[in-house]
């Protein structure tokens, strides 16, 4: 460290020394939050020691790829399809997954758990480290490269493009300190692009190359086999059986602690069925941050949970209707031309008080919206018949730059630094 750069933080230390970490988060951070990263790095603040250890123990080893993602629940996501491709184009990697399921991870990966000390110690290993949500860390080493891909295309505001909210409870010092760090954002549009820096203030690279998670949809090949995959597993032998995906959101207003939220169904699942076409089956995907376990325990028959099913890709793949509300799942569901319904009992009250929304469901839509169940049950009949859609607006605003090659894309650029 050079004598300036420890005088400046000598000086930054003293005028702040009065106040506690908590103190400046709750105080300084709201209103300033550069000034309160650069005292947070300072501090050494959000850099657990079994990381900072390993950073001074081992070399980064260029050939080594760390992957995480939806906090190492799940096997999804734009992480999985990059590191699925990877392995295919690089077998002679070193390949770290995140993870605590029980899904098969192809390839012979190094598999370990979040947070812990073999954890820290890989992720200082690895030259490049890729999450679609965040690490348990505020700041990384130098020499590693991180790269944010996200989740989906946002509908419901953001972090600081909450206005609903006060200021000081937009976003939180840990994910703005992490979201500084990133070296490049993966975005699926310049709709997405221009959100993400207004509700991230975030202005590092951003990579326009469409979502990897979405290349399957633009490899018919592929999308049949992996179709097939998921309705036998589900034991729908049936090509003709129509298959309805429900996968709502999680809702800020029930909150119950340890960043979940609480399930509720919305609708009465058995007289869904009684009002869809003969035969048909309902999946039920909660949100990865609700908890619908005592919620969903008792479904049976034709109404499936699919919660504990780890990549929403391949429900996607074998389902044909989506029943969405405000979840970004939708944006990736376009890409598959199928039809959409989406059902949003409490809308006035989401995109108001407690959420908010960038723009009216009502002008710009791609499907019916229903905010009764019984304007539900009359529209599932409806879209029983339609095999693709075209929503030209939508796919054209959302979907345009996915082209089956994002994958490639994004492995090409990372091995480019």
């Amino acid at each position: 460290m050079n004598k300036d750069y420890s005088d400046l933080q000598k000086s930054i230390n003293a005028f702040f020394e009065e106040l506690s970490q908590e103190e400046l988060q709750k105080k300084i951070f709201p209103k300033y939050p550069d000034l309160f990263t650069t005292i947070a790095e300072f501090r050494g603040y959000g850099i657990p020691w079994q990381y900072k250890k390993a950073t001074e123990t081992y070399p980064v080893n260029q050939k080594m790829i760390f992957f995480e993602s939806n906090l190492g629940k799940q096997y999804t996501g734009n992480p999985r399809y990059i590191y699925e491709r990877m392995i295919e184009r690089f077998p002679d990697f070193t390949y770290v997954w995140c993870y605590h399921g029980d899904a098969d991870i192809l390839g012979n990966p190094i598999i370990v758990k979040r947070a812990s000390e073999e954890y820290y110690k890989l992720l200082a290993q690895s030259k490049y480290i890729v999450n679609n949500t965040t690490f348990p860390l505020w700041y990384h080493r130098e020499e590693t490269f991180y790269l944010q891909t996200w989740h989906g295309t946002p509908f419901k505001r953001l972090h600081w493009d909450i206005t609903s909210r006060p200021i000081e409870r937009r976003s939180t010092p840990d994910f703005y300190a992490k979201s500084t760090k990133w070296d490049a954002l993966l975005s699926p549009n310049p709709y997405s692009t221009s959100k993400f820096r207004s509700a991230f203030r975030y202005e590092g690279e951003v990579l326009e190359y469409g979502y990897p998670a979405n290349d399957v949809f633009y490899h018919q090949e592929r999308y049949e086999r992996t179709r097939k995959s998921v309705r036998d597993k589900l034991g729908i032998m049936d090509e003709n059986v129509p298959v309805y995906l429900y996968a709502p959101t999680w809702r800020d207003g029930k909150h119950i602690g340890n960043s979940m939220f609480e399930f509720d169904l919305l609708f009465d699942p058995y007289e869904f069925l009684n009002q869809a076409p003969k035969d048909a089956v309902l999946l039920v995907r909660s949100h990865h941050m609700s908890s619908s376990d005592e919620k969903l325990s008792n479904l049976r028959g034709r109404v499936i949970d699919v919660s504990g099913w780890d990549d929403a890709v391949e429900l996607m793949c074998g389902a044909d209707t989506l029943i969405t509300d405000y979840s970004s799942i939708v944006f990736d569901w376009y890409c598959s031309r199928k039809p959409v319904i989406y059902y949003v009992p409490d809308y006035d009250q989401y995109v108001g008080s407690l959420r908010g929304s960038y723009f009216n469901l009502n002008e710009n839509k791609a499907g019916q919206i229903c905010k009764t169940q019984n304007e539900l049950f009359d529209e599932i009949q409806k879209t029983a018949e339609i095999k693709t859609t075209s929503y030209s607006k939508f796919y054209a605003d959302f979907c345009s730059l996915h082209d089956g090659t994002a994958s490639d894309k994004v492995i090409d650029y990372l091995l480019s630094k």
